[in-house]
């Protein structure tokens, strides 16, 4: 399921540039080490001061900018998104009037990066440990957040999510041209993810079961009372039950018990396939009958089916009721 989510993310933020016709990014940077980092930095903030008096530059710098920039620190690699100055360069280029503020903003969050990157510089030189302690101070902050360092045993994973990434982008790439043929193909994935995602709820739900689906529809424990016929035997198999400490079995068998002697009364004939509620629903709510087999049947469905501990105190109750029904 999880690699079904990760396909479906891949497809959307694929296909939704192309069908909203934006510029994609560039793929990636060359690998880049602090200093280098440094000085890229610097030229797009020189970059995002001159967009104050030329905002009708933004479009030409957003197709330039890398999808992320690759960072190597001490044997480490990171990769560092730029969605987030993508998306500045793409308001900037449909809205040339917000360029002051949306210049501004860029300015500043790339101020901050770089006195980040100007402190990891720093400390790379220095005792490894404060080092390690401040790259993790680093890497905790916003720009960071989708940042971690790469993991041997997920490279396997990796290679193949890049090349179906590659893939999905030239079939996109391709059909660009072709709004109608765009479309179909879109459409297309959506229905085999659909089914895909239709398949996986249909075996989930097979390993469920009914009972587990439909707890109310549990059937009453009628069916495993034994050679016991009358309501009598039933209730002197509870007493035994209780005295053993079995106080859980002692309420299935009081409930059993008060079914058989509503039935002695003549008001229904005991049907094991009906449930607990069904049975109460068939008497009146004026009769005598009906308060004293709902306390035994909601004591029964608690201990029984709920897990609740059964006690002396629950046995006595339901013992005294299943006795005072008429």
């Amino acid at each position: 399921m999880n690699r079904l989510s990760l396909l479906s993310v891949l497809v959307l933020t694929v296909a939704l540039p192309i069908l909203g016709k934006q510029t994609p990014m560039v793929e990636s940077t060359a690998q880049l080490d602090v200093q280098s980092y440094l000085s890229e930095l610097g030229r797009w903030s020189a970059s995002a001061e001159r967009l104050r008096e030329h905002p009708e530059e933004a479009a030409a710098l957003r197709e330039t900018l890398p999808a992320q920039w690759s960072v190597s620190v001490q044997e480490q690699q990171f990769q560092v998104p730029t969605r987030w100055l993508h998306d500045a360069l793409d308001k900037l280029a449909k809205n040339p009037k917000t360029a002051h503020d949306v210049s501004a903003d860029i300015g500043d969050r790339l101020k901050f990066m770089v006195q980040d990157a100007q402190a990891l510089s720093e400390q790379s030189t220095t005792d490894p440990g404060p080092a390690r302690e401040k790259l993790d101070s680093i890497l905790k902050r916003r720009e960071f957040r989708s940042v971690r360092a790469t993991n041997e045993s997920e490279s396997l994973w990796d290679e193949f999510t890049d090349w179906v990434w590659r893939i999905l982008t030239r079939i996109f790439n391709g059909a660009a041209g072709h709004p109608k043929v765009a479309t179909v193909l879109l459409w297309a994935l959506v229905t085999l993810l659909s089914l895909a995602f239709l398949a996986w709820l249909i075996y989930s739900l097979s390993r469920v079961s009914l009972a587990d689906l439909t707890a109310r529809r549990a059937r009453t424990p009628l069916g495993e009372t034994g050679s016991v016929k009358t309501w009598r035997e039933m209730a002197q198999n509870a007493r035994g039950a209780a005295a053993n400490g079995d106080f859980r079995e002692a309420i299935r068998i009081i409930y059993a018990a008060a079914v058989l002697r509503i039935s002695d009364a003549g008001v229904w004939r005991v049907d094991p396939t009906r449930t607990h509620r069904e049975y109460l629903h068939l008497l009146p709510q004026n009769s005598s009958q009906q308060p004293e087999l709902a306390a035994i049947t909601t004591c029964f469905e608690r201990v029984w089916y709920g897990q609740a501990a059964a006690t002396a105190g629950d046995y006595e109750a339901a013992m005294s009721r299943l006795e005072s029904l008429q």
